[in-house]
């Protein structure tokens, strides 16, 4: 068996089928309490050009203004923006529901806190429009509550694991920036939906499942923003968010042998490391 699958380095330039026809892309944005945030999320995404986009996104009850805002969008931006104010589980229940309303091809989750760069999803959607099960990780840059770009180790050292990927490295540590990452229908229908009793770890149980399908495209440019703010779960819950993870590596550790226990004395290593560089991250009130 083999314990790691080599990255694919995506190309400069897709002159594939679907290089000259983007198919639809469909992304789901989880919101709750953010509408200082907003806004920005969403024009990130409905001002993509050169692709056929829609924005799900899920409110489950913001009383602070989120809905008011995202019913003037959407007399902005019409059909695209998609608004579903339903009652869910959480924030993984909520991505499954908006994933179930997708109609793209292509799909990908930005929390309401991050944002896309532009061009992003024009770069993205030739490469994974296709029938085989498909995912892609690019480069995620980060930015502060004042959507201001600031240089970071976290952000880094994601960025450099994920040009190096393997499976057995997923398997040590979550290094995948979920902002920057999208796959296709493919993937999604044969890998099952997020797990809606994980809260801190939901994308890293997606992402190991991902990996044993195939490895992941890499694009080495930046195609989000990450943003670091006092209310962010990695701000407010690093700790508990590695602890489960950790307890997630474990579940898929067995498949690797003696490589999986060996990974899991590694981890706590991996861990520490991990967080001194969100204690670094992390804003000061």
């Amino acid at each position: 068996m083999s314990l790691a699958h080599p990255p694919r380095v995506a190309p400069a330039q897709s002159d594939g089928p679907t290089a000259g026809k983007h198919g639809m892309v469909s992304i789901v944005m989880p919101s709750y309490q953010q509408v200082a945030f907003l806004e920005e999320a969403v024009r990130s995404v409905l001002d993509q050009e050169g692709v056929d986009v829609e924005l799900i996104v899920m409110d489950p009850g913001s009383d602070d203004g989120s809905r008011e805002l995202l019913r003037k969008l959407q007399e902005e931006y019409g059909e695209r923006l998609v608004l579903c104010f339903e009652k869910d589980q959480g924030q993984s229940d909520a991505v499954n529901r908006g994933m179930a309303l997708a109609r793209g091809r292509v799909l990908g989750w930005l929390n309401s806190d991050d944002r896309l760069r532009p061009g992003a999803l024009a770069r993205v959607v030739p490469l994974l429009d296709r029938e085989e099960p498909t995912w892609l990780c690019g480069m995620a840059g980060m930015i502060d509550a004042r959507s201001t770009h600031s240089m970071s180790l976290l952000a880094w050292y994601k960025n450099w694991q994920t040009r190096r990927f393997s499976r057995f490295k997923l398997l040590l540590e979550n290094f995948v920036p979920q902002q920057a990452t999208f796959w296709n229908r493919s993937m999604w229908n044969q890998t099952g939906m997020l797990d809606i009793h994980r809260h801190l770890d939901m994308d890293y149980d997606l992402w190991l499942r991902f990996a044993k399908v195939a490895p992941p495209l890499i694009l080495t440019e930046e195609l989000a923003d990450m943003r670091v703010h006092v209310a962010a779960k990695g701000s407010k819950q690093a700790r508990e968010q590695l602890a489960e993870a950790k307890a997630t590596a474990q579940l898929y550790a067995e498949e690797f042998g003696l490589a999986g226990k060996l990974a899991m004395l590694l981890r706590p290593l991996f861990s520490l490391r991990t967080q001194v560089y969100y204690l670094l991250a992390k804003p000061r009130r």
